[in-house]
């Protein structure tokens, strides 16, 4: 990923804090000389280890384990308008944030801990009050058509572009801006990394 030094993220807390937050990624390989995306959610576990799972029908479920991924997150983006510079002279951009995570998957076969990751990821989205994924014989069956996996990326690259380049006044004057639009997700954000 192009990543000119006012838009990197080296900070390991603030990457994987984003990460918990936008777990909605692209996993991208290449399989016999396709390149395949799957759109699908990943954590980070209590264990600190990032878990999925494919359905057992996807291609990915397939993939050798030695074989390197990318896994793409990413987080608030806005269209940027040369209107919402305080300076003059500006052009149209567009304010992004992601990150990549290049390294390999490890399927897991071991159905106590699949079923154990399984409850921790019903928790983790439903709360401690929510749905309880339940102890029967037909919900544990359903962990026989997909394929759960580890990732422990080993490189990661990470971007935050929100005009960290430009003068604190025009970095007041987009955030401004992007309340005024309506994207007060990527206002706050901008607000958050730039300190503004």
């Amino acid at each position: 990923m192009y990543i000119p030094e006012p838009f990197k993220i080296e900070d390991d807390k603030t990457i994987h804090e984003f990460i918990s937050e936008n777990p909605f990624a692209t996993v991208i390989s290449t399989i016999d000389d396709r390149i395949e995306a799957t759109h699908m959610p990943i954590d980070r576990f209590e264990d600190g280890n990032y878990y999925g799972h494919f359905a057992l029908n996807n291609i990915h479920s397939g993939i050798r384990e030695e074989q390197e991924v990318l896994i793409i997150f990413t987080g608030p983006h806005a269209y940027i308008s040369p209107t919402m510079y305080a300076s003059e002279f500006n052009v149209p951009t567009w304010n992004y944030s992601a990150v990549h995570c290049y390294g390999h998957i490890k399927f897991i076969d071991d159905e106590t801990k699949i079923w154990n990751l399984f409850q921790e990821l019903v928790e983790r989205y439903e709360g401690k009050e929510g749905w309880k994924l339940p102890n029967e014989e037909r919900f544990k069956n359903l962990t026989d058509s997909i394929r759960f996996f580890e990732f422990k990326p080993k490189r990661i690259e990470a971007k935050f572009k929100f005009n960290q380049n430009k003068p604190g006044e025009d970095i007041e004057s987009v955030i401004s801006g992007l309340r005024n639009v309506g994207n007060q997700e990527a206002a706050d954000f901008m607000e958050q990394i730039t300190g503004n």
